[in-house]
């Protein structure tokens, strides 16, 4: 039986004591005839979730469990249906935990179909079951029950088997996980509550790849509209979905992370890991066992509300302190446990290792480089060597040298229509920055550029090149599309706060209808396509820097133009003041709203733009900031002409660089002078 317990997919569960899917006499569906029919207990806090669905006459099980678990399963599956309703199984990969009690259900006479990938059934036929295949690949990922009620079938390679998938019911939204969204469960309850997330993540460190490997999954999850995840182990997630499929596509794991570099001092200091290492604990296990380990450390001091909030003595030392606790109290498996949450960490914000944790890697490794000494070792050496010539060693990413071999490939096999879009990225100032800032800086400025770009547009489309610092392969995104993200990467990175300085980049691109495909060789197709967009990075830079270049016609494009652009909505003022700076012989135009103002500022250029605050559709604040957000039009000067003129609105215009602030009425002869001083050619 279970405490507190009411069945709803929006109603928190208490914690699980017994049965908690029975209720009283029977069983409850959580969603529209979708039953937990699992055991409700854990083992070395792993659970596994068992899910039935009933529809019609017609049943469905998913990942019905392990041989251990059989007997439980089986009693929970007869009291809510007639076991010969199970038309299908589901097995979602081949772990034993999921499915080596299927030859028990063939043994009670049922005949369902196993519906699975290929991948899948050729390692689970060995457990010795004889049921009839639905194999994936053959059904085109779908499955149709007699009601007309589809499940899809969605592939997550490698995540954490290559035959791997998940199930979404068109019908519910419901999507069953398999292994994603699974957590620890040393403490569970039903559904997920406010510690649900550190569990889920400490479990994804431990058992899923990487970082590369997890994102583009999410990322076609994030297309679904899910409104409940079932996982395999761990607790049904119905609150916030998407929060924790974000959590997932950001989330650094697997033993070759590379963690975005933060400032221990400006983060918080020590007092931020010691809390944070307290929080993950107490998810993972009883809050009053964790709390009782915590406040036995004389050097921290908890606070009523169960934070660290001061400790004595030099931080490390109370940083070994701490797992020092934990291992004489505990013992070594809770450490084993957090220790790539710690790991992460200590790469993070550059701090040792516990050393605690250090004895135990340092075992490992040694044991692994003992086997690997034995069986691989030549094998390695050639691979490390091959690395080397193919990788950047600061960042890891692969070099022009291996970006040219795939640019021909792709030549040599494919239509040229079907080859990418090139952006050669190079930052702003860098040797000035590096000598102001030291080697070390120049490594993290790197790595948290790659960091960004692999963010934006994945890991296969970033490169390390030697003719400038980065490049972008990029396929699949209209030329619109690609211009408008690349913009926003060039803002996003000059207002990061990832770096010590300022850090801004200039971007050159160049698309597939530009390549020419007279050149004798492709080694030569390939060498003109980068050189076109170096070109035109070079344009970005002699432009100012902090620019992006797309086009030929960057090249005559230029604000130097003796243009000047008046824009109100006051027909009288248009009037004077564009009569006024005509008489200077400058061609002035005029807009009348903040919208016509943008558009006329990209086609023509001007070198100044006289604006009023208060316009229609789009008002001067924002034209401002709309301006400053596209390369062509960022470092145009523009004078606020305006009826508002107070401090909240000076200070406003300030910190868009706005350097003139007149208000009406005012004097002509100062207009006119700054007119002339801004318009190339005037004094």
């Amino acid at each position: 039986m279970c405490s507190n317990l009411l069945i709803s997919g929006n109603i928190e569960v208490g914690i699980v004591t017994g049965l908690i899917w029975r209720v009283q006499m029977g069983f409850e569906a959580i969603v529209d005839d979708i039953y937990h029919v699992g055991d409700s207990s854990s083992r070395n806090g792993l659970d596994c979730n068992p899910y039935l669905m009933i529809d019609g006459d017609e049943a469905v099980l998913f990942d019905p469990g392990s041989i251990i678990e059989f007997d439980q399963v089986i009693s929970n599956l007869r009291e809510v249906i007639d076991l010969e309703k199970i038309k299908y199984i589901v097995l979602h990969h081949q772990d034993a935990d999921i499915c080596s009690s299927v030859t028990k259900y063939e043994e009670l006479g049922l005949t369902p179909k196993i519906v699975t990938t290929w991948r899948t059934m050729t390692l689970v036929q060995y457990y010795g079951i004889r049921s009839e295949y639905y194999l994936l690949e053959e059904h085109d990922f779908k499955l149709t029950l007699d009601s007309g009620r589809e499940l899809k079938f969605i592939q997550t390679p490698y995540l954490h088997f290559p035959g791997a998938f998940t199930t979404y019911d068109t019908k519910t939204k419901v999507l069953f996980s398999s292994d994603l969204f699974g957590a620890f469960s040393f403490n569970r309850t039903l559904y997920a509550d406010e510690t649900y997330m550190e569990k889920m993540l400490t479990f994804h460190e431990h058992y899923m790849p990487s970082n590369s490997v997890l994102r583009p999954v999410m990322d076609v999850l994030l297309t679904y509209d899910i409104d409940m995840i079932m996982p395999q182990h761990g607790s049904i997630i119905n609150k916030n979905v998407q929060k924790y499929i974000r959590a997932l596509r950001t989330l650094e794991c697997g033993t070759l992370l590379t963690p975005l570099k933060k400032n221990l001092k400006e983060s918080g200091g020590y007092l931020v890991i010691f809390n944070d290492i307290l929080t993950r604990f107490s998810s993972l296990y009883s809050h009053e066992e964790v709390m009782r380990v915590f406040r036995g450390i004389d050097e921290l001091n908890i606070s009523n509300e169960d934070i660290v909030d001061e400790y004595t003595g030099d931080p490390e030392d109370v940083w070994n302190k701490i797992f020092e606790s934990i291992k004489a109290q505990k013992g070594m498996i809770w450490i084993t446990v957090v220790e790539p949450h710690v790991r992460t960490l200590c790469a993070t914000y550059d701090i040792p290792l516990p050393e605690v944790l250090y004895s135990l890697i340092q075992s490992a490794e040694l044991e692994n480089l003992r086997l690997l000494e034995m069986t691989q070792s030549l094998e390695q050496t050639i691979k490390s060597v091959n690395e080397k010539l193919i990788k950047c060693s600061v960042t890891g990413l692969y070099n022009e040298t291996f970006f040219k071999s795939l640019l021909m490939e792709e030549l040599e096999n494919e239509d040229w229509r079907d080859v990418g879009a090139f952006a050669s990225i190079g930052i702003d100032n860098f040797s000035k920055y590096k000598l102001t800032f030291g080697v070390e800086e120049e490594h993290n400025v790197l790595n948290n550029i790659a960091y960004i770009l692999k963010e934006q547009f994945g890991t296969n489309a970033v490169y390390r090149l030697e003719s400038t610092d980065f490049g972008l392969y990029i396929k699949g995104l209209k030329k619109s599309a690609l211009i408008e993200k690349i913009e926003k990467l060039r803002i996003g990175i000059s207002k990061s706060e990832l770096f010590l300085g300022a850090v801004t980049v200039s971007i050159g691109v160049v698309f597939p209808e530009e390549i020419e495909l007279d050149a004798a060789t492709y080694d030569l197709t390939v060498q003109h396509y980068m050189e076109l967009s170096l070109n035109r990075l070079r344009i970005a830079k002699m432009k100012g820097k902090n620019y992006f270049c797309h086009s030929g016609h960057d090249v005559e494009e230029g604000s130097g133009s003796n243009k000047v652009l008046v824009v109100d909505h006051d027909e009288t003022n248009l009037e004077v003041v564009s009569t006024f700076i005509s008489d200077l012989g400058i061609e002035v135009l005029v807009a009348r709203d903040g919208y016509q103002a943008l558009e006329m500022a990209e086609l023509h250029l001007p070198k100044l733009i006289i604006s009023e605050v208060n316009l229609p559709k789009l008002d001067g604040f924002l034209l401002r900031e709309e301006l400053r957000s596209n390369s062509k039009t960022k470092d145009i000067e523009l004078l606020y002409l305006s009826y508002q003129k107070d401090e909240d609105s000076v200070n406003r215009a300030i910190g868009l660089g706005v350097m003139h602030y007149l208000k009406k009425p005012y004097l002509l002869s100062e207009l006119i002078g700054i007119v002339k001083r801004n318009v190339k050619g005037l004094s």
